[in-house]
């Protein structure tokens, strides 16, 4: 078979499995193993990467960030075609609310759209109505949406950027021929100039669609539930966590995905392992400043997202290009309220037998800050007894031995570690870099048996590719860096009681010699000068040492 036919197949198996039916595909998956398999075990080399140049970016360090090299088009996810009023509502979602409830978001285009979920154990005989919300943004041109280096990136033609950019076609007198003050031409050539839209243009600017937002309250933990949102004829399912501790507890870890097929074959992996909760660090549909790739990428998210919570922390494409967390915090709104944070970007919550927390890299963290010291007080007011499992998620990792992004939390790093170690955290996971790390336990930049353990999960599948070029094994990294990995993947933590917990790192695709391949069990990325390259896993007991007081000692 040749490569030609076998990026059709890909592309064929995305198109069906990442924004189909919902149902379907889970019929699917039940009837013929499902059809993720080939893309996952295809072994073949596709999607290679072009000549082009690359474009830089600098960004907060001195690192450049790579070219765009397989975002699907948007234009490609199909619509959601199965309710009464055309168009459907869709990009359906859940995530943990406070105790007992749970958060479901889904969009419309329709202005009569109500925010009104159904739902119940067996039956639709619940309801609840939430909140609507729609903005506007100007769009941020980035050079790689004109400048897509393969076929299928989900780049526009220059001319078309350089038309929606101008108010050549609207902005005259059309019986005097004066031109207006708003009046500009932007030409192919001026287009890598300008970047940030122009508020005169209404070309360039994103009008969202209605954005739901429905609590359920009152549900039961461990209970399944059944539920509709408003037009749409399809039924999802989620379930409850259970509360406490109950072991095993599975928990589902990913990061930075982007649109890619590697992307979605992420979210697919991660909806077989059945978690009770997904938490992602952040980088969710990398749209900087695109808006309309939120929508494309909440339809991909939905096959996850509709059944298993996910709960998130912002990372830089959140933050930059001017999307300032707007998007994010609409459609992905944590439980900030419920912990006693000011900030919808820093939250905690008790989920099962961990107390999860969740910090912003991009807000301040110095002693006396509004972070720093809701963090304090969280950890101060948090019970052990209750959740054994202080776990802490945020996006820019603090122990990193990569060279992409290296020492750009060191700020943070500096004001909060002392804070992390006298309150006994006992896993910390991270993003940003595209790669795999796990640690040994550590603090100060040395082993400690009574410190974290890091894990940096930035391996779902974004565009940019995995960073491969890693620091040369030295005392300094050599002594707490226990595994690293160039190349995608997705984590498991199953907590097996209140001081085990396992933990597993699947690779899922590699960029083998500049082409993306599937061949999770035999292949390595281009460069990857790690010892663990070829390593296709990674399984680590995780201990909470009863002889560590500072993760022994009852906080109430």
């Amino acid at each position: 078979m040749g490569p030609t036919n076998m990026f059709k197949i890909i592309w064929t198996l995305f198109f069906t499995v990442a924004a189909g039916d919902y149902l379907d595909a889970e019929d699917e998956c039940q009837e013929s193993g499902c059809t993720m398999s080939m893309l996952q075990l295809g072994a073949q080399k596709v999607l290679p990467r072009s000549d082009a140049p690359a474009q830089a970016q600098p960004k907060t360090s001195s690192y450049v960030r790579p070219k765009n090299h397989v975002d699907l088009h948007s234009s490609t996810f199909p619509e959601q075609k199965k309710c009464q009023e055309p168009p459907c509502s869709g990009q359906v979602h859940v995530q943990l609310g406070g105790p007992g409830e749970m958060v479901v978001s889904f969009v419309s285009q329709q202005v009569s759209t109500k925010s009104r979920v159904r739902y119940g154990k067996g039956e639709l005989n619940l309801e609840a109505l939430g909140k609507t919300e729609t903005y506007s943004q100007l769009m941020f041109w980035r050079a790689d949406l004109w400048e897509p280096p393969i076929r299928g990136g989900y780049g526009l033609e220059q001319e078309i950027v350089a038309k929606d950019m101008s108010t050549s076609d609207w902005a005259f007198d059309p019986r005097t021929g004066w031109k207006y003050p708003s009046w500009r031409e932007i030409g192919v050539q001026q287009v890598d100039h300008d970047k940030m839209g122009w508020y005169k243009n209404p070309s360039e600017r994103y009008d969202s669609p209605a954005i739901h937002t429905v609590v359920l309250t009152a549900l039961q933990p461990g209970v399944t539930y059944m539920y509709q949102v408003e037009n749409d004829d399809r039924t999802f399912e989620f379930t409850m966590p259970p509360d406490g501790q109950k072991y095993p507890y599975r928990v589902g870890l990913t990061g930075d995905i982007g649109q890619t097929p590697v992307s979605n074959s992420s979210m697919h992996l991660l909806s077989g392992l059945k978690p009770e909760v997904v938490l992602l660090t952040g980088d969710l549909s990398y749209a900087d400043g695109f808006y309309p790739r939120w929508d494309s990428f909440g339809i991909m998210f939905e096959p996850l997202g509709a059944k298993i919570p996910v709960m998130t922390c912002p990372g830089n494409h959140e933050y930059g290009s001017a999307e300032a967390f707007k998007s994010y915090n609409v459609r992905y709104p944590m439980p900030f309220t419920q912990s006693g944070s000011t900030d919808p970007n820093f939250w905690s919550r008790d989920i099962g037998p961990m107390h999860v927390v969740s910090l912003n890299s991009y807000a301040s963290s110095k002693p006396g800050s509004f972070q720093y010291t809701w963090l304090e007080r969280d950890f101060k007011d948090f019970n052990r007894e209750k959740t054994p499992w202080l776990v802490v998620m945020m996006h820019a990792p603090w122990y990193n031995s990569n060279l992409g992004h290296y020492g750009e939390a060191k700020v943070m790093l500096e004001n909060m570690e002392v804070l992390f170690f006298q309150h006994g955290v006992n896993i910390v996971l991270a993003g940003h870099v595209h790669s795999f790390e796990r640690t040994w336990p550590v603090y100060k930049n040395k082993t400690s048996s009574c410190g974290p353990v890091y894990i940096n999960i930035g391996d779902g599948g974004n565009r940019e590719g995995p960073y491969s070029h890693w620091l040369p094994f030295v005392n300094a990294f050599d002594s707490w860096s226990a595994f690293r990995q160039g190349a995608f993947g997705i984590g498991e933590l199953e907590i097996m009681n209140a001081s085990h917990s396992l933990f597993t790192w699947k690779r899922n695709a590699c960029f083998d010699h500049g082409e993306v391949t599937f061949d999770a069990a035999n292949c390595s990325s281009e460069g990857d000068n790690s010892k663990t390259s070829l390593v296709p896993e990674d399984m680590s007991w995780i201990v909470r040492s009863g002889k560590c007081q500072n993760q022994n000692m009852n906080q109430t």
